[in-house]
């Protein structure tokens, strides 16, 4: 055997494990044919599914630097949701290392490849301007290229773009469309903005009755903003009775599960007893809670503070210790 031949031998066993066969004249020739053969196959035993890249990325943002090596690793060989998943790992930093520049990139390397989850994450970038800068013309692009391929998520962000005007001229009845199309795919969201925009009388005038029938869609799908509006219909009886039990029971439901703008409805309710005995401690505890989230100086912000401001003034110092007490073990905190 020759020492060419030798060396093709001895890369297939290095490729694919110990390999013996024995060569006869010309087995320079066969060798290199296999060789060809096997290298036109896709290797994808290091390919990962998504929710192995999800498991890796999780365990790295809890110090595990085997399996950050690992997920990186892959990543650099082209797997694709190791790449996405790490794009998803830099942009929420838990582990200290927030990198949006780096998200970015892993993101459009994924996205290139005709991922639509990645796309949605590319025009998502774009459009918060995290890790480049914000463009809506651009954020557009890449939710089209998501959206056309059925992604809810990129049909969702379609209608967002239409009903808000940006990327596009705003368009109440095309963002409709993309909405049912996200809704009837099983997005909770885009079921809750159907809702908003019956509520708010977007199409020229308000229709409490289907605002109510998206929500309760949203809300079968465990969406807390639904909660958060449903809440309210039943708090100024629109299109169903006024019922304050009712407001503060989705109210609660939907705080729980983190939504501040059903935190500042529960807590009105408890500053002015609607729905629940009157409670200053939990109206300001709750008031709170929306207070650290707002943006500071923000209208909300400032209407929030007033409102905390009064009820101080209301209230003893042991009441105030409590309410402070509560507000940092409620959900968001």
């Amino acid at each position: 055997m020759s020492e060419k031949t030798e060396w093709i031998f001895s890369l297939l066993a290095d490729m694919h494990g110990r390999l013996f066969f024995k060569l006869k004249k010309g087995g320079a020739f066969l060798a290199l044919l296999f060789l060809s053969f096997l290298l036109s196959i896709p290797h994808t035993s290091y390919a990962l599914t998504k929710k192995e890249a999800i498991l890796l990325a999780r365990k790295a943002e809890k110090g595990d630097r085997r399996s950050f090596s690992r997920l990186n690793h892959l990543a650099m060989k082209g797997d694709l949701w190791s790449e996405i998943v790490l794009g998803d790992y830099y942009l929420r930093g838990k582990s200290g290392k927030k990198d949006p520049v780096k998200s970015f990139r892993w993101y459009l390397k994924a996205a290139r490849k005709g991922n639509p989850d990645a796309e949605t994450d590319v025009g998502a970038a774009y459009f918060y301007g995290e890790g480049v800068p914000a463009n809506y013309l651009i954020a557009r692009d890449w939710f089209y290229k998501s959206a056309v391929q059925g992604f809810v998520n990129g049909e969702n962000w379609m209608g967002t773009l239409y009903a808000s005007g940006l990327g596009v001229s705003k368009d109440i009845p095309e963002a409709m469309i993309w909405y049912r199309k996200a809704a009837a795919g099983g997005d909770a969201g885009a079921a809750t903005d159907l809702g908003v925009i019956y509520q708010d009388g977007l199409l020229g005038r308000k229709d409490f009755a289907r605002a109510r029938q998206w929500f309760k869609v949203a809300v079968s799908r465990n969406d807390p903003q639904a909660m958060a509006m449903l809440a309210s219909l039943y708090k100024y009886g629109q299109g169903v009775p006024r019922d304050f039990s009712k407001a503060v029971f989705w109210y609660q439901k939907s705080a729980a599960l983190g939504s501040v703008v059903a935190a500042y409805g529960l807590g009105i309710c408890y500053a002015q007893g609607q729905g629940v005995p009157k409670d200053r401690v939990r109206a300001y505890a709750w008031l709170s809670r929306v207070l650290t989230a707002s943006k500071i100086h923000s209208k909300t912000w400032m209407v929030v503070k007033r409102e905390i401001a009064y009820l101080a003034r209301k209230m003893s110092s042991d009441q105030l210790a409590k309410a402070k007490a509560l507000s940092m073990k409620l959900p968001g905190a």
